[in-house]
Parts: C-alpha cells; sequence; structure tokens
C-alpha cells in the first residue's frame, strides 16, 4: 500500500466512525424537538457556524477567497452539494431511530458504494475514470448480501 494515502484513509475511517454516531444524536434531538426537519437546521446550523469559525481561522492566516475565485464557481456547486447533505441528515434523522444504526448504515453504504462503483466506471462528476472490473462487481453482491445479513439478523 502506497504510504501517500495511508493518512487520508485513517482520517476517512475516523470520520466514518464519528459519523456514525450523528444520527443517533440527531434522532434524540428529533425527538425533543419533535421534528426530523427541525432536527435537521439544527445540525446544519450548528454545523454551517462552525465551519465559519474554522474558515474564518484559516482565512486569517491564508488570505481570504477573491471575488473573482467567487464568480467562476458554477452555480450548481453552490447548491448541490448542501441539498444532498440536508437529504443524507434528514433522512438519517428519521430513519436511524425507526430501524437502527446497523440498518441505517449497510443500506447507506450499500447505496453510496454501487453508486460510487457507478461514477467511477463512467468517470462522472470531474472524477478519473476507473473501469467496474469483475473483481469490483463481484464486490457488489457481496455488499448487498453484508447489508441483508445487518438489516435481517433474525431477530
Amino acid at each position: 500500500m502506497n504510504a501517500s494515502i495511508l493518512l487520508p484513509l485513517a482520517l476517512t475511517l475516523t470520520a466514518g466512525a464519528l459519523s456514525s454516531m450523528q444520527p443517533a444524536f440527531n434522532g434524540q434531538l428529533s425527538g425533543i424537538l419533535g421534528s426530523p426537519l427541525k432536527a435537521a437546521l439544527v445540525n446544519f446550523t450548528a454545523g454551517a457556524l462552525i465551519m465559519l469559525s474554522v474558515v474564518t481561522l484559516f482565512a486569517l492566516r491564508a488570505g481570504g477567497i477573491s471575488p473573482e475565485r467567487v464568480a467562476q464557481v458554477p452555480w450548481h456547486l453552490w447548491v448541490v452539494g448542501g441539498a444532498l447533505g440536508a437529504m443524507f441528515v434528514t433522512t438519517a434523522t428519521w430513519a436511524t431511530p425507526k430501524i437502527g444504526a446497523g440498518a441505517f448504515f449497510a443500506a447507506l453504504y450499500a447505496g453510496q458504494l454501487i453508486m460510487a462503483l457507478a461514477l467511477d466506471h463512467f468517470g462522472l462528476l470531474g472524477l478519473e475514470q476507473k473501469p467496474a472490473t469483475l473483481m469490483r462487481l463481484l464486490g457488489v453482491p457481496l455488499l448487498l448480501a453484508g447489508a441483508w445479513l445487518i438489516v435481517n439478523d433474525g431477530s
């Protein structure tokens, strides 16, 4: 394994482990507030304030973003990431208390990895094309079987 990918993999593994707690916290918040939409709004508001603080801190050290750079951003890049994040957080907030964290993440990861395989294969969304080889395609039914086993544990 290439040593240059160890840190990104370790941070991604850590982010994945920590993000598995987010739906449980948001589910509790949803129960208290009486709405997964309200809980998602609180989640995004807190996240936006934290990111504003972090970006401000780093911008002071590295300089701001020029208006010319801001003008170069296509309109959809201002909206799509936030919309997809809102869908994820709201769905996680609503579904996790109903089906449990294991079932939620099993279904989530199955969907993510299948879409990721298609994005790689066709080189969509600016990604480098990486063909869906037989070995990668064999992972799909294994992934789905694993998700099924987690969701249908016999209890």
